[in-house]
């Protein structure tokens, strides 16, 4: 096996370097080199090792990231690698799926990408959602007072924020993934903050 490759993955630890790697290991030694590999990888690209991990199927090690990480980390992360590890955690780690869900609501907010408010306030319905899940609604409520201390100006965002805020919008209608694919958004088909 040639060692470039090993030093190129645990340089850069990520899903194109970790396939590159793997093209020279053995076929006998495929599982010893992945576990070697996944033991190896750290580094500060969370957004590369959150990819790494969902693309070799590594959800134990995907939760102990996301759970290492500041809410301030995960928004950084675009939502290219946020959105599909909190799909894959919704259902084990609601509490981490509610802070991925979280992160890119607030990366839209903070940047004021007024343009993407509908795909904010659908992640931020996850967000609650898994926060209620997970028995944190204590943590959906800092979210809450958090939005609303530092962005009550936002005039195209506040008002159905308000809505998912105060259940208001839980009256039996669409909810905010639903309301963009029925008025026809094809904008809202896919989350491109």
């Amino acid at each position: 096996m040639p060692e470039a490759a090993w030093a190129d993955f645990r340089e850069d630890p990520g899903k194109y370097s970790y396939d590159e790697f793997m093209k020279f290991v053995p076929k006998t030694g495929r599982a010893a080199w992945h576990e070697k590999a996944m033991d190896a990888a750290k580094g500060d690209d969370l957004q590369s090792l959150i990819e790494l991990f969902i693309e070799t199927k590594e959800m134990k090690r995907l939760a102990e990231l996301v759970r290492g990480a500041t809410d301030e980390a995960l928004e950084r992360v675009r939502h290219y690698a946020t959105e599909p590890a909190a799909k894959n955690l919704e259902k084990a780690e609601p509490c981490l799926a509610a802070r991925l869900w979280r992160a890119q609501g607030m990366r839209i907010v903070n940047k004021s990408k007024s343009k993407y408010y509908d795909g904010a306030l659908a992640n931020f319905e996850r967000a609650r959602r898994c926060y209620e899940r997970a028995g944190l609604g204590a943590e959906w409520a800092d979210t809450v007072h958090h939005i609303r201390a530092n962005h009550r100006r936002k005039t195209g965002f506040m008002p159905g924020f308000e809505a998912l805020a105060t259940d208001s919008g839980r009256d039996g209608g669409p909810s905010f993934l639903e309301r963009p694919r029925a008025r026809g958004c094809v904008r809202c088909e896919r989350d491109d903050s």
